[in-house]
C-alpha cells in the first residue's frame, strides 16, 4: 500500500536547509549537504546499487539522511553502521519490502524513523533491533498485514507509532508489550474486524488511540482498554461497532477527554453507559442509526460538546438529557426529531451556547422549548417545516446574536414572535414562500438586523431574465436592485449596475444581457429605518440564443423610478459581490 502519509513536522521544519545548501568537503554526488550534518538525498534517483556508495559519502557526523522518493527496494544487515550520530533517518517513498535482521545496527542515537509509503510487508522482533534512542516511527502506508506479539520490544523510548493505511487485520496480545513510553498509537484505515482483551497492554502512558477507517463490529471484552489509564482521546469513527457497552469496566475514567463514535451502527444508547468520567468534554455519535438514547444516559458527565447529529432520533424528551451538565454545544441536525419537549435542555440551559436542530421535522416552536436558555447565543433550525412560532418562544434568549430559519415554511413573519433576543445581529429566512414581514423596526437594537429571504427567477431568455419577490407588507417601500455578472471571462456587454424601482414594484425584467452568461440579481426595501436590512438574491443564467438571432440593444428594465447608474464593472467588484451573496442563496435540504 503505497500511500501518502503526513510528513512530519520535524522534517519539514529541517528541509529549509535545502535551500541554502552549503559545500562541504564530503558530500554524495547526487545529494544536496546544508553541512556536515544534514544531508539531502530524495528524489536522486538512487537504487539498490548506488546505495551503499551514497552511504559511505555521507559524513559520520551527519545527524540526518534523507533518502526519501528514490528507487530503495532493500536495505542489508548494518547498512548504516558508518553514520553512528543519526538522529532522523527518512525512508520514505521507497519500494522496501523487509526490514533484516540487524539493518539498523549502530544507530544508537536515531530519534525518528521514516518509513511510510513503501512495501513492507512483516515484522519481525528484530526488525528494529539497536534502536534504544528511538521516539517516533512511521510505518504507514505499507502493505502490513500483521504484528507477531512483542514486534516492537526493543523500543523503549519510543513515543509515537504510525501505523496507519496499511492491512492489518488482527491485533495479537501483547503486540505493544514494551512500549511504556508509548503516546499516540495510530491504527487508522486498516482491516481490523475486532479488539480483544490484551491487545494494548502495556501502554501505560498512551495518550491518543486512534482506530477509525476499520471494519472494527466486536469489542469482545468490555476491558479491552484495560491499562489505558492515561488515556485522552479514543477514537473509532468509521468503523461497523454496533453498540457502547465497552465504555464499561475500563480504567481511563479519570483522563479520558473525547471519545468519538461517528459513523458506525450504534442503534441505542443505553442508560448510565458513560459511568463518571469526570473528564470527558466531547462525545461525537454522529451518523449513526441511533433511534433511542435511555434516560439519563449523560449523566454526572461534564461534556462541554455532543454531536448527535445524523441519527434516527424522532424526539427530544427530558429525560434524553437528564443529569448532564455544562454542554456548551448540542448538534442534533440531520435527524427526524418532530418535537422536543418542554425543560428538555434544562441541565444545561444556563451553560449551553450553539443548539443545532435543522434538517429535522419541527413543525412549529414553543415557548418551552428554550426556556432559561440566557447564554445561548447560535440556534439553527433551518431545512425543517416550521411555519409558526408562538407568542414567548424566544424569550429567555437575552444573548441570541443569530437565528436560522431559512428552508422551512413560513409565509408570515412578525417581530413579536422572536422578541427577546436584544442582541440578535442574523436572522436568515432564505428560501421560505416569505410573502409578508410584519412589525420589523428594531428601535432598541445598534446594529442592523440582517434578513435573508427569497427571489424567484422567472422567463429567462438569451439577453433578459424576470425576477420576481412575493413581498406585500410595505408596498410604499422603494426598491433598490443590483445586478452583477458572475461568468469567468465572460464579456458581458452590461456591467454591474443598480437602480431604485418604483413603489408597489414586485417584479422586474431585466434586459440586455449577455448570451449564456451568470447574474446575481438583489433587491433590497428602503426602509426609513437603517436597522433593517432585507436582502433577496437570486442566481440567474441567460440562455444560448438561436444561432440566427442578433443582439438588441434595449432599454435596461421595467419599473425602474429612476434611470440605472452603470458601476464600475471589476474584478474585485465580482468576487465582493459572490463572497457576500453564494453562502445564502443555497437552500438547505
Amino acid at each position: 500500500m503505497n500511500l501518502v502519509c503526513t510528513v512530519p513536522s520535524i522534517l519539514c521544519i529541517l528541509l529549509v536547509h535545502m535551500a541554502s545548501a552549503l559545500p562541504v568537503s564530503k558530500c554524495p554526488s547526487v545529494c544536496q549537504c546544508s553541512s556536515e550534518y544534514y544531508v539531502y538525498c530524495q528524489s536522486s534517483d538512487i537504487g539498490d546499487d548506488q546505495l551503499a556508495g551514497v552511504i559511505r559519502a555521507v559524513p559520520s557526523t551527519a545527524v540526518l539522511l534523507d533518502l526519501s522518493f528514490n528507487r530503495i527496494t532493500r536495505l542489508d544487515r548494518e547498512a548504516f553502521r558508518t553514520l553512528p550520530q543519526l538522529e532522523i533517518l527518512n525512508l520514505a517513498s521507497n519500494h522496501i519490502k523487509e526490514l533484516v535482521e540487524g539493518v539498523f545496527t549502530g544507530l544508537g542515537k536515531l530519534e525518528e524513523l521514516n518509513l511510510r509509503g513503501n512495501k513492507v510487508s512483516t515484522l519481525s522482533n528484530t526488525s528494529f533491533y539497536g534502536l534504544t534512542s528511538l521516539k517516533e516511527l512511521h510505518l504507514c502506508g505499507n502493505d502490513i498485514t500483521t504484528l507477531p506479539p512483542s514486534v516492537f520490544q526493543n523500543l523503549s523510548s519510543l513515543e509515537k507509532l504510525h501505523l496507519q493505511r496499511n492491512a492489518i487485520i488482527e491485533l495479537l496480545p501483547w503486540s505493544f508489550i514494551g512500549l511504556g513510553r508509548l503516546q499516540r498509537l495510530n491504527l487508522s484505515r486498516n482491516l481490523l474486524k475486532s479488539i480483544s482483551r490484551n491487545t494494548f497492554s502495556g501502554l501505560i502512558s498512551l495518550k491518543r488511540l486512534s482506530l477509525s477507517g476499520n471494519s472494527i463490529s466486536e469489542i469482545s471484552s468490555v476491558d479491552a482498554f484495560k491499562s489505558l489509564a492515561n488515556l485522552e482521546e479514543l477514537l473509532l469513527q468509521d468503523n461497523e461497532i454496533d453498540n457502547v457497552l465497552f465504555m464499561f469496566g475500563n480504567d481511563f475514567y479519570s483522563s479520558l477527554n473525547l471519545v468519538s463514535l461517528s459513523g458506525n451502527k450504534i442503534t441505542s444508547i443505553p442508560s448510565h453507559v458513560f459511568p463518571n468520567i469526570l473528564n470527558l468534554k466531547r462525545i461525537d455519535l454522529s451518523f449513526n442509526s441511533i433511534r433511542h438514547i435511555g434516560g439519563q444516559s449523560f449523566r454526572n458527565l461534564y461534556l462541554e460538546t455532543l454531536h448527535l447529529h445524523g441519527n434516527n432520533l424522532t424526539e427530544v424528551s427530558r429525560e434524553m438529557f437528564d443529569g448532564a451538565r455544562r454542554i456548551s454545544e448540542l448538534d442534533l441536525s440531520r435527524n427526524r426529531i418532530d418535537d422536543v419537549s418542554t425543560g428538555a435542555f434544562d441541565s444545561f440551559r444556563e451553560t449551553l451556547l450553539s443548539l443545532d436542530l435543522h434538517s429535522n421535522q419541527l413543525t412549529s416552536v414553543h415557548p418551552g422549548m428554550f426556556r432559561g436558555m440566557r447564554r445561548l447565543r447560535l440556534c439553527n433550525m433551518a431545512a425543517n417545516v416550521i411555519s409558526g412560532i408562538e407568542q414567548d418562544s424566544f424569550k429567555d434568549l437575552e444573548k441570541l446574536e443569530e437565528l436560522n430559519l431559512s428552508g422551512n415554511k413560513f409565509t408570515t413573519l412578525s417581530a413579536d414572535s422572536i422578541s427577546g433576543p436584544v442582541g440578535l445581529r442574523k436572522l436568515y429566512l432564505v428560501c421560505n414562500p416569505m410573502r409578508k414581514l410584519v412589525g420589523f423596526v428594531f428601535d432598541d437594537v445598534a446594529d442592523k438586523i440582517f434578513i435573508e429571504t427569497n427571489s424567484t427567477m422567472l422567463q429567462p431568455t438569451s439577453d433578459s431574465v424576470t425576477v420576481t419577490w412575493p413581498y406585500t407588507e410595505g408596498s410604499q417601500l422603494y426598491w433598490t436592485l443590483s445586478v452583477a455578472c458572475i461568468t469567468t471571462g465572460s464579456s458581458c456587454w452590461v456591467p454591474a449596475y443598480d437602480a431604485t424601482l418604483r413603489p408597489y414594484v414586485t417584479q422586474v425584467t431585466i434586459r440586455d444581457l449577455a448570451p449564456n452568461a451568470d447574474y446575481f440579481v438583489c433587491v433590497s426595501p428602503v426602509f426609513l429605518s437603517t436597522e433593517v436590512n432585507v436582502s433577496q438574491c437570486v442566481h440567474v443564467r441567460t440562455q444560448q440564443p438561436p444561432p440566427s438571432n442578433l443582439h438588441q440593444t434595449t432599454a435596461p428594465y421595467d419599473g425602474v423610478r429612476n434611470s440605472a447608474r452603470p458601476l464600475r464593472t471589476s474584478l474585485f467588484h465580482t468576487v465582493f459581490t459572490l463572497l457576500l451573496l453564494a453562502a445564502p442563496l443555497r437552500c438547505l435540504k
